[in-house]
């Protein structure tokens, strides 16, 4: 694990940063992030502990995405014009700090939707994503619906709650709609294939920054992928569901809209089970509204 010695190395070596002041941010299994001041210069000194292939693409596409003016944070080059340098065992970059505070999910909305229109894999980047993994990934889609769909049997048996079995209903109702949408969903994997989108891969409320001045900067892009862009709407769930957000996003992303059906299947299932309610309490105040609303959006598309 680095420490903040190392940390003070790296920057006074390869940055020729030499008296900063240093701050922990996060120190987490894989990966340690600092805050760095420099005068009057704020950054950000990260450490990956994953392996390069994934570390060092990673921190390609974020310098990318800021030179096609995204709003991203800057990556530092450092001294010997490199993007990331390794010390010891531990692999280090710098970008610049942006402050701010976390941004509402309307916010996120809006940066999310501008960031599925206009971020794009760069072509200096071997693309993650093949044409012949298509079938297979049909197939992942909709299995990973079957898996959401026990994790909802499962709090069937932990909660006496009288709308889980219509959920649960409508889930399977989701199911039997995706196999039989599947040349819809070949067209949308063959549309993030060939159009190269980016997915962020982490919209949590931490990952982005409102400023001051009302800006919104999107951070941590270590998960970012080509896949598809529902896959971040997730993140959002479920009050992007229940309200005029979804016009808001399809506004800034208008090829969103050539798929919206699968954006409104998707949205009944939670994207990992961690998201399901713990309490009796907690689960009361979810989803009957949740549940009117997305079964008439469901009970349309599949009249269609």
């Amino acid at each position: 694990m680095p420490t903040l010695q190392e940390a003070a190395l790296v920057l006074n070596q390869y940055y020729d940063i030499k008296k900063p002041k240093i701050e922990w941010i996060q120190n987490e299994p894989d990966k340690a992030v600092w805050k760095v001041i420099d005068n009057k210069e704020s950054y950000i000194l990260k450490s990956d502990y994953r392996s390069s292939k994934s570390f060092t693409p990673s921190i390609t596409l974020q310098y990318a995405l800021s030179q096609q003016g995204l709003k991203v944070p800057e990556v530092i080059a450092t001294n010997q014009r490199k993007l990331c340098t390794k010390q010891g065992e531990h692999r280090y970059y710098l970008s610049k700090y942006i402050s701010g505070g976390p941004a509402s999910i309307i916010d996120r909305v809006k940066v999310i939707g501008d960031f599925h229109q206009h971020a794009t894999w760069p072509s200096s980047l071997t693309s993650n994503q093949k044409p012949s993994a298509l079938k297979n990934g049909i197939n992942r889609w909709i299995s990973e619906y079957q898996l959401k769909l026990k994790d909802l049997m499962k709090w069937k048996n932990q909660y006496a709650l009288p709308y889980i079995q219509p959920c649960i209903q409508l889930a399977e109702k989701c199911i039997r709609i995706s196999s039989r949408r599947a040349p819809l969903l070949a067209d949308h994997l063959t549309s993030v294939n060939n159009k190269r989108w980016l997915v962020h891969g982490d919209l949590t409320h931490l990952n982005v920054i409102k400023t001051p001045s009302g800006d919104l900067w999107i951070i941590d892009l270590e998960h970012s992928r080509i896949d598809s862009p529902i896959k971040d709407i997730r993140y959002l769930l479920p009050r992007v569901v229940l309200s005029s957000y979804y016009k808001e996003y399809f506004a800034r992303f208008p090829e969103g809209t050539s798929f919206k059906e699968l954006y409104y299947i998707d949205a009944i299932f939670s994207s990992q089970p961690s998201l399901l309610p713990r309490r009796i309490d907690q689960a009361r105040e979810t989803s009957a509204e949740e549940f009117s609303d997305t079964k008439d959006r469901i009970g349309r598309t599949s009249e269609g």
